[in-house]
């Protein structure tokens, strides 16, 4: 009967103990039971205690075993030390606490360091959590209930707090309902708290994401029923959490996608990931079309659908625009009047436009299959070789051809050949420009040329064109035939090896001197057979008004009228080749400018669409295109430098340029100026020092040059630092009137006998350095030109080796000026 007792109290502890572990709060891998699943434990247990009963003979020979003091306490102890978990008694009447072995372990404690007595539990227990224990001296003894369960700390022996359940029950009570003797158990749940509270932090953060991203993200069952949305999603449509709940996503699909969404369905089922493009209908009818990504998913231990909508109407926008350039770029591909040429690098025809193929008398995809040698004279192909090794060189290249017709026919033309990056790949781009025009100007002007010289030659003058250092240049053949010497002996000679006429009386070619200074003059010579002859000297100038030689005519005066009559034919020929002259220029500059303007219309597309990479709008780029995309940039940011410093020299030799003087903050121009250069101070790594005075704010000027101005100078700073290096840049007022700005770097200097000709055009340090840091040379004069028309003044001081420091100074409070001015500058 013994045997049937002990299993009678280890089947009431096993209770016990699953009973605590179903209490446990939910934990992964846990499930709470529910009050049916308690009726259907108890119902268990009556059914096994009902069994045993039966061996036993009778129910009440078994509670009076139980729960009677004619039960021997050894058996219960027998009974509890059998238990693999912390089981404890507690004597109410005495005070006296008795655990097993497994309870102390659970605390780190030896059996022997347990106290036999409830205090100790007191001890150990949290002050907040023993309060609340249904044993404790706050409640009634009446109150304990005969089951009950706890959470709450005790105090480990290495003096860490460790939650533990406490499921108790009561053995005995007095005649009063007392409990006078309670059993139970105790298990460690201290891990599955931990857990619980990692389980609350992993919500929290999953809550805050999904609402808190910029996307739409909705749940759905596999009948495709809303189960969940984030509050982007209800912000963006216009619906709350309670409209869409319950709904189909498909009731809010735009019509013109209706029919997909079987087809997602079904690829969604299929492969369980599917991503798609549709647009929304918003609460206030206005269309969002979006990017879709679903995929299958476990929520509250069901399948569900995971939809998340990115907004795509930018994309869009965008692909709308880009569609939009492309079709412009390829009217123009097609309209313009030159030939355009698409090539790889072995010169196979990548792409043509049509005026290509009219030209040429070729359809597009016969003139795709041809070589270039193809549509070029026989005398040209083999040039074809030597252009590409200077392509190659250079990156680009200008020539001259002649191409050949289908018909046989030829005309010529100007090959302007340039490397381009596209796709990633090398390719040469190549604009043909029929010159038959000017081939035929050239021939006009080279027979002129002809003509002229046949004029000279048959006049009786002496005509002399001579150098600075008065060696003779050209001379006609009465000059000639004075010297008697041969054109090809006379050229070469100075003045007074060959020229009696014009020496004076000290031994000096006072004409040819005079022309030098850039005086005309006259005077007049007797030779030793008595005839009088007239010299006169004409100094050549450039269009600058710097002098390159001159024209020495000497006349036998003796027929004073006939020679007047020829030097007045001479001086109208020479007036209608200045004009001449004049008008080439002129259409040579109205042709920079209008390349100009034409070549930075789709260069602004090419840095807007670079920008767009670069910040990743189009997508995601790997670092393959990343590289590609900043190479881009890079250049063409390069080419509109250079476009604009051909736009200003052109307007600069036109004589005139306009300036719009207005307020403007100085301060905010250094930053812009600074922010257009960053990426290049970013490229090599230097830093700035700026450093702006309070005292200075506004001053009129003209914004856009003042801008240029700056970038010119941070430019050539940037480019001769080194690596790492550092550029100062300073402003600051200077006597009350003046605006002082200095920018300084501490890269490789000047030598001293360059600094007096650093503002000319075109000027370079020497080849290496151009071909080591690039640079056309304008920079610096486009800098003194746009000083100069703001009546301030510019300078350099440098040291080689050291760095350079460039000098600016403005008026700040300058007379008020028009609003637009055209200002003449200077030649320099």
């Amino acid at each position: 009967m013994r045997s049937y007792t002990k299993r009678v109290l280890f089947l009431s502890t096993f209770l016990l103990l699953f009973i605590s572990l179903a209490d446990i709060a939910p934990a992964p891998g846990l499930r709470v039971l529910s009050t049916q699943h308690y009726d259907w434990l108890i119902l268990l247990f009556f059914f096994l205690l009902l069994a045993l009963v039966l061996k036993m003979g009778s129910m009440s020979s078994l509670s009076n075993r139980l729960f009677t003091d004619q039960y021997p306490s050894h058996d219960l102890k027998t009974a509890l030390e059998d238990a693999d978990l912390g089981v404890w008694e507690l004597d109410m009447e005495k005070g006296t606490l008795d655990v097993n072995k497994h309870w102390a372990c659970m605390l780190g404690y030896d059996p022997e360091e347990i106290k036999p007595h409830i205090s100790f539990w007191n001890k150990l227990a949290h002050p907040d959590d023993w309060k609340n224990l249904s044993f404790n001296s706050f409640h009634g003894s009446q109150e304990i209930n005969d089951n009950f369960r706890h959470e709450i700390r005790m105090l480990a022996k290495h003096g860490v707090w460790k939650w533990v359940a406490v499921n108790g029950t009561v053995v005995h009570r007095d005649a009063q309902g007392s409990p006078l003797k309670i059993i139970g158990t105790q298990l460690d749940i201290d891990n599955i708290k931990k857990a619980e509270k990692e389980i609350a932090h992993s919500e929290h953060k999953f809550r805050t994401l999904f609402h808190s991203t910029n996307d739409l993200i909705f749940i759905q069952d596999m009948d495709m029923n809303i189960l969940e949305m984030n509050d982007a999603a209800s912000k963006r449509l216009g619906y709350s959490r309670e409209q869409m709940v319950g709904t189909k996503l498909s009731a809010i699909v735009s019509e013109e996608f209706h029919s997909k969404e079987q087809e997602m369905q079904n690829a969604l089922f299929k492969n369980r990931y599917y991503v798609y493009e549709t647009s929304y209908i918003c609460n206030d009818e206005a269309v969002l079309p979006v990017e879709v990504s679903s995929r299958i998913i476990y929520y509250e231990n069901r399948q569900a659908v995971l939809s998340i909508a990115k907004d795509i109407s930018r994309r869009k926008r965008v692909e709308s625009a880009l569609t939009q350039s492309e079709n412009k770029f390829r009217y123009i591909f097609d309209n313009v009047n030159d030939e355009i040429f698409m090539q790889d690098m072995d010169l196979n025809l990548l792409e043509v436009n049509q005026v290509a193929c009219q030209r040429l008398g070729y359809t597009k995809n016969e003139l795709l299959k041809l070589r270039p040698e193809d549509i070029e004279t026989p005398d040209n192909s083999p040039l074809i070789k030597s252009r590409m090794t200077a392509i190659n060189l250079f990156d680009h290249g200008i020539f001259e051809s002649e191409h050949l017709r289908r018909d046989g026919t030829t005309y010529p033309v100007e090959l302007s050949s340039s490397i381009v990056e596209l796709d990633g790949k090398r390719r040469i781009l190549t604009i043909v420009r029929d010159i038959t025009e000017r081939k035929e100007a050239e021939a006009a002007v080279r027979k002129h040329e002809i003509e002229k010289e046949m004029i000279l030659d048959g006049m009786e003058e002496q005509v002399v064109y001579h150098d600075l250092d008065m060696r003779v240049l050209w001379a006609n053949k009465a000059a000639c035939k004075f010297f008697n010497n041969e054109r090809s002996m006379v050229i070469g000679k100075l003045c007074n090896e060959i020229w009696p006429v014009g020496i004076d009386s000290n031994g000096n070619c006072a004409i040819m001197q005079a022309n030098i200074q850039g005086i005309s003059r006259e005077i007049e010579r007797t030779t030793p057979d008595g005839r009088i002859w007239s010299v006169k000297g004409y100094p050549l100038k450039e269009r600058r008004g710097d002098v390159n030689g001159g024209i020495v005519v000497t006349l036998d005066i003796t027929e004073r009228k006939k020679a007047q009559e020829q030097i007045q034919k001479f001086n109208r020929e020479l007036l209608r080749i200045n004009e001449e002259l004049k008008s080439v220029d002129r259409i040579k500059n109205e042709f920079l400018a209008n390349l100009g303007h034409e070549l930075k219309t789709p260069l602004s597309s090419v840095i807007g669409y670079s920008e767009l990479l670069d910040s990743l709008t189009l997508g995601e780029l790997n670092d393959v295109q990343k590289k590609a995309s900043e190479s881009i940039y890079r250049n063409a940011e390069r080419l509109r430098s250079l476009i604009d410093s051909l736009l200003y020299l052109s307007y600069v030799n036109s004589g005139k340029i306009e300036y719009n003087f207005e307020l403007m903050h100085i301060g905010s121009a250094i930053d812009e100026a600074l922010a257009n250069v960053a990426r290049k101070l970013e490229d090599k790594g230097i830093t700035v020092d700026k450093r702006i005075s309070h005292e200075i704010s506004f001053m009129k000027a003209e914004p856009q040059k003042i801008q240029e101005l700056l970038h010119n100078i941070l430019d050539n700073a940037i480019k001769f630092s080194h690596e790492g290096g550092k550029i100062e840049v300073a402003a600051y007022s200077e006597e009350g009137d003046m605006l002082k700005i200095e920018v300084s770097d501490h890269g490789i200097g000047i030598p001293d006998d360059h600094l007096n000709s650093l503002f000319t055009l075109f000027h370079q340090l020497d080849s290496s350095m151009n071909r080591r840091y690039g640079g056309t040379g304008v920079g610096l004069y486009i800098c003194k030109n746009i000083i100069m028309a703001h009546n301030g003044s510019i300078w350099v001081t440098s040291k080689e080796g050291e760095g350079t420091t460039v000098h600016v100074s403005l008026p700040l409070k300058g007379k008020a000026v028009e609003r637009k001015e055209y200002i003449d500058l200077p030649d320099n």
